[in-house]
């Protein structure tokens, strides 16, 4: 299958047109749906690719497998891991789509994350999407500025007397911090913190976060209040 777009409205809405050159062949595999890659012609920047670079000679050092090939293995897991595509579809660092390098950076530091890989520097200055990596950092259990154990920065305050253990957290706004930038950021304060490590704002506990940090969600408060409402029914 072979398409151009020829026209994009003022809605964004795109339309292309597509050739389909052997039509025995598309008759024979009764082809019903077809896939359609937008391709990002953007052009990839010498600081993208030095922060590639830089996160791969991490995992390099980390492992001891070398540059080189440490590169075209990750390159091959992020293609079969994260795009599910096969290996014939290799890209290279030199000359790929903007989107795509971005994407494959973002790879690189759940995968320094997931195996506990030490870094010299603060995988904070090295990511695009700050949400997505403090997500991670959460999921981890890493702390989003140095990469220590962390324990939960409630954004949200929990306020003077209340049980940890009994409000509900899902929803509240927090941050993985380890104890040193715990401490320092209700020594200098919030907004001096988030201007000083470049942070607009924590993550929104959801369920899964909860579950991972044994703390309590809405559905088990609604169960709770089930069961009580249940006992005071008379049988």
């Amino acid at each position: 299958m072979r398409g151009r777009i020829v026209d994009i409205d003022k809605h964004g809405i795109v339309t292309i047109k597509a050739r389909y050159d052997d039509w025995p062949m598309l008759l024979k595999r009764e082809y019903k749906e077809c896939n359609i890659q937008m391709i990002d012609s953007r052009p990839l920047s010498d600081k993208q690719r030095r922060t590639c670079y830089k996160l791969i000679r991490e995992i390099s050092n980390y492992t001891g497998m070398g540059l080189d090939p440490t590169k075209e293995y990750m390159k091959l897991k992020f293609i079969a891991e994260d795009l599910q595509e096969t290996a014939d579809q290799m890209f290279s660092l030199s000359n790929a789509p903007m989107s795509l390098v971005c994407a494959f950076q973002r790879f690189l530091v759940r995968f320094i994350l997931d195996w506990d890989i030490p870094c010299s520097f603060s995988l904070l200055d090295f990511v695009d999407d700050v949400q997505d990596y403090v997500y991670a950092c959460l999921v981890s259990k890493k702390c989003c500025i140095c990469g220590k154990p962390c324990d939960l920065h409630h954004v949200d305050h929990v306020g003077a007397g209340r049980d940890r253990e009994e409000i509900i957290h899902e929803g509240m706004e927090v941050l993985p911090l380890c104890r040193g930038h715990h401490s320092e950021v209700h020594v200098i304060g919030w907004l001096t913190f988030q201007k000083k490590h470049h942070l607009t704002r924590g993550v929104l506990l959801d369920k899964h976060l909860c579950k991972l940090y044994r703390l309590k969600r809405k559905e088990e408060t609604e169960n709770a209040e089930q069961d009580n409402l249940d006992g005071q029914i008379d049988p």
